[in-house]
């Protein structure tokens, strides 16, 4: 009995003990349970705080359930969408947000950037909760890092990238082998890092420092005050996406689309030059002028046709390499420096001659890089491939821009493109080719610009009508007290603060390093704005509808530009501003400005002021739209020679599908 007793007293002490130690156990995983939810929380807390969402925090943590659930869900773009609803990207640097959420960014002592870096990259891009039609809401997972992730898809965020101007750190990116991680991109804005993690590919965006603006306080308070907003055209995010992929927008939503070089011939290639019979061939040399170069040509074929004593004998000439305009005439220079100029000439590059291809977007990685952009590349796509050569057949592409041959269809589109590139408020941000085909295009504005130390002289920058007197007036353009005065005294005004605008630009790309601010970018977009609407637009029935022309007269004339130069170094501003120049078929006719240079002392010829302008319609146009378009000219050149080549599109198809941005 007492035996029976010790046993029971043992069992029941044992399962006493066990109970004891599962209720211990039990204890301490409640503990250890609770411990780690107040830490999720935590971080739940600190993730979902103003700290790192900033003006996001109410959009990303949504409370339901009588606030006893809550729900987290981050932002996701598409590109394809924002071009469906018609986005204009209005980018700017990211600065952040007012430390308390309570403090409006206009009375905060400072700013500070958001914990998660998506916040400060959709703020670059201009995005905000309040354009909720722009993004969708998509459920977040998991914290990354303790941050509330942004899901993107990665030819999206690729394309995004291209477009804010963004270059990787490889020499050459490839399009066939996958992105390799760890990976790093650098922009004007900043740097995008991506890695791989346990979570998949993480980016992460950090912000460079801010640049101070190298443009002049006055000059932003002016155009802010007359471009409050960002003037953007609805053709802005295409025209933005093409660039980085070597394309132009056009009107109607047509593309031009400039390609590259093929490798081997094209079928028609192969006898380019028709038989032409011995009688006609006689006639056409008998009755047309024709240069040596044509005749050559017409008599022996192309060159590398041609016999080899005659090659020879056209390589020791160098016919055919025609030199830029320089500042100097050949009777100037010495003996020793023409032999050098001519072994220069002689390994000068080849020409560029741009052809039709239909059907080449297609095969290129373009077309691919354009279709993960929402782009069409079916019908509206104008496509041509170049060829590197010496031997111009200028009879098929009798025009040029630099170096770049084509024909006259090519010349339309070319000046229809042309003329819809502007500044847009933000860096450009081209591929290669297309700012290789730009630099041929803008390079006499280039060499004008090496060599001049102000665009327009200060004799002929009026004074502003606050400074000068009521009845100020002066007879050349050396008097500083002439004020525009009249009906169109707003215009003028403009006209003249543009005009500052051009040297001060000039001044710091020769005395100084350019690297201008996102805001400087933005004053560029709306110094043009301003000078298109106010002298280049046809808004009303008395303005010609060609004056946007005169930008394109200053592109395709190189000697157009320089006689404007030149002529207001001493014309009397008053009186050139209001003379009249007119264009009849093609032929620019600006004797009258010329005559106003003359009373001033230059000496001009009257068919030194007539100019080819190939394209520009019949019409009569005054001095000052012909100021505003050159001064146009240079803020365009400007903006272009500040780009940021972008070569990150190449990884459209080689960046991981889903990338988490934290």
């Amino acid at each position: 009995m007492a035996d029976d007793m010790n046993a029971t007293d043992w069992v029941s002490a044992i399962s006493s003990l066990a109970a004891a130690i599962i209720g211990i156990v039990t204890l301490l995983t409640v503990y250890i349970g609770a411990m780690q939810l107040l830490s999720q929380n935590r971080m739940y807390r600190l993730g979902l705080s103003w700290r790192s969402l900033g003006i996001w925090k109410d959009t990303v943590a949504k409370s339901a359930l009588f606030g006893l659930q809550r729900r987290i869900s981050s932002p996701t773009v598409s590109l394809k969408f924002l071009i469906k609803k018609q986005w204009k990207p209005n980018l700017n640097f990211p600065v952040g947000f007012p430390r308390d959420e309570n403090t409006c960014v206009e009375e905060a002592e400072s700013l500070v950037l958001a914990n998660a870096s998506w916040v400060n990259f959709m703020q670059a891009l201009g995005l905000s909760p309040d354009n909720g039609h722009f993004y969708e809401l998509q459920d977040a997972s998991e914290l990354v890092n303790g941050i509330v992730p942004m899901h993107w898809t990665g030819k999206d965020l690729v394309c995004i990238a291209s477009m804010l101007s963004f270059q990787s750190y490889e020499d050459s990116p490839s399009y066939k082998s996958p992105m390799p991680l760890p990976m790093q991109w650098s922009g004007p804005l900043g740097w995008l890092q991506f890695r791989s993690s346990t979570n998949g590919c993480v980016a992460e965006f950090r912000p460079r420092m801010p640049l101070y603006s190298q443009i002049s306080k006055d000059l932003h308070c002016h155009y802010d005050r007359k471009r409050p907003e960002l003037p953007l055209k609805p053709y802005a995010l295409k025209s933005r996406l093409w660039n980085s992929i070597n394309g132009f927008v056009l009107e109607n939503d047509q593309v031009l689309y400039l390609g590259g070089a093929d490798r081997s011939k094209r079928p028609q290639e192969v006898d380019d030059d028709p038989e032409i019979k011995p009688e006609d061939l006689l006639d056409d040399l008998m009755t047309r002028d024709h240069s040596d170069e044509d005749v050559k040509r017409m008599l022996f074929g192309k060159k590398d046709k041609q016999p080899k004593a005659l090659r020879r004998e056209v390589e020791r000439n160098g016919p055919g390499l025609t030199q830029r305009p320089s500042g100097r005439a050949d009777d100037d220079v010495p003996d020793f420096l023409k032999t050098l100029l001519h072994d220069k000439i002689c390994t000068h590059k080849m020409k560029e001659v741009l052809r039709p291809c239909p059907g080449l977007l297609s095969v290129t990685v373009e077309g691919e890089l354009a279709y993960a952009r929402g782009l069409s590349v079916t019908n509206c796509i104008r496509e041509y491939d170049r060829e590197y050569t010496d031997d111009v057949d200028h009879k098929k592409y009798p025009h040029n821009l630099g170096d770049l041959y084509m024909d006259l269809d090519l010349l339309k589109l070319m000046k229809e493109a042309l003329i819809l590139l502007r500044p847009d408020g933000f860096y450009f941000s081209p591929a290669a080719y297309l700012y290789g085909d730009l630099s041929e295009v803008y390079h006499d504005i280039e060499e004008q610009s090496n060599v001049l130390m102000e665009i327009f002289p200060k004799g002929f920058i009026p004074a502003s009508t606050a400074d000068a007197k009521p009845n100020g007036s002066g007879a050349s353009g050396t008097s500083s007290t002439i004020s525009f005065r009249g009906p169109e005294h707003e215009n003028r005004e403009c006209l003249r603060v543009a005009m500052m605008l051009c040297n001060e630009l000039q001044a710091t790309r020769k005395t100084a390093r350019a690297c201008f601010s996102v805001a400087d970018m933005r004053l560029l977009a709306k110094a043009v704005s301003v000078l298109r609407d106010g002298f280049l637009t046809p808004n009303t029935g008395n303005q010609n509808k060609g004056s946007l022309d005169l930008i394109w007269a200053m592109l395709s004339c190189d000697k157009l530009s320089r006689s404007i130069l030149k002529a207001v170094k001493t014309a009397p501003v008053a009186e050139f501003l209001t003379t009249k120049v007119t264009c009849k078929a093609e032929m620019l006719d600006c004797e009258a400005l010329g005559q106003v240079a003359a009373k001033g002392g230059e000496k001009i010829e009257s068919e030194d002021w007539k100019f080819s302008v190939p394209l520009v319609a019949d019409g009569e146009f005054t001095g000052e739209q012909v100021v505003a378009a050159l001064a146009v000219t240079f803020i365009t050149y400007y903006w272009i020679d500040k780009k940021w080549i972008t070569d990150v599109a190449v990884y459209n198809n080689t960046i991981p599908q889903s990338v988490l941005m934290c």
